[in-house]
């Protein structure tokens, strides 16, 4: 969009400025008078006269000679076509009204639209990012056993990042409400299916807390052995069958304690 502004604006500054490069001639009148300083197109028997003030026809009848005295140099035009742009647009304005209403209009237009795409882009991005970081905060609350059992292996790992059978059920239900993410697309399948590194979103880690998964403010400071079996016993599924997976292929088992 912005190209079409820039072009409208170059176009009708071309409109505007080729006065400015023309040649500077001299004509020399029957009467003696001397006219200098025009630009001279013929149409038949008149000549077309056009200074940088004014434009007017004179008769060849009138004109003794015609002097062209070629390009003036470029500094010498800006100096004398700045001072008179002004009037070069109050006359072109006036001549054609109707085209520079259109041309203005439709450059307003783009500028208008232009500012309201960028208003709306933005608005729009801020108001989904609310939208869903409310969405979020709402699922939080309504967690029921199964998810909070997920969540509890964050704290009980003190890891940020663990690696977590996607397709299970429960994992994938947190992901889609935004409560966990996945850090890369690839994994390895497991008896699980497939594992990929899961972490809490930015607006979930800001409201999930030990006491919003069952959990004391310090388990790991805890010496309840009965706390500790019920929670052993509350542990994901996949946790119990990934710790025998990895006990066949001789990896380390994860404590389920």
């Amino acid at each position: 969009m912005n190209k079409w502004l820039y072009a409208g604006i170059v176009g009708f500054s071309l409109i505007l400025l080729p006065a400015a490069w023309l040649c500077a001639d001299v004509i020399i009148l029957k009467n003696g008078r001397v006219i200098k300083d025009v630009t001279i197109k013929e149409e038949g028997d008149i000549l077309i006269c056009e200074t940088s003030t004014q434009s007017y026809f004179i008769s060849k009848s009138t004109v003794e000679n015609i002097i062209r005295t070629g390009k003036k140099p470029l500094l010498t035009q800006a100096r004398e076509f700045i001072p008179t742009l002004p009037g070069r647009i109050k006359g072109f304005v006036r001549d054609y009204f109707a085209f520079t209403a259109v041309v203005a209009g439709f450059l307003i237009l783009l500028m208008g639209l232009a500012a309201f795409k960028f208003i709306w882009v933005n608005i729009r991005a801020v108001m989904s990012t609310g939208s869903r970081r409310r969405d979020i905060i709402r699922a939080i609350r309504r967690l029921d056993t199964d998810e909070k059992s997920v969540l509890r292996e964050f704290f009980l790992q003190q890891a940020n990042t663990l690696e977590m059978p996607v397709e299970d059920r429960v994992v994938s239900g947190l992901v889609q409400k935004g409560i966990l993410r996945t850090t890369r697309d690839k994994g390895e399948y497991t008896v699980c299916g497939l594992l990929l590194p899961v972490t809490l979103s930015a607006a979930a880690q800001k409201h999930i807390r030990p006491k919003t998964v069952g959990l004391p403010p310090n388990i790991h400071a805890v010496d309840d052995e009965k706390l500790k079996d019920e929670l052993a016993r509350s542990r994901p599924q996949f946790m119990y069958d990934m710790a025998g997976f990895y006990q066949l292929l001789g990896k380390n088992r994860p404590d389920l304690r």
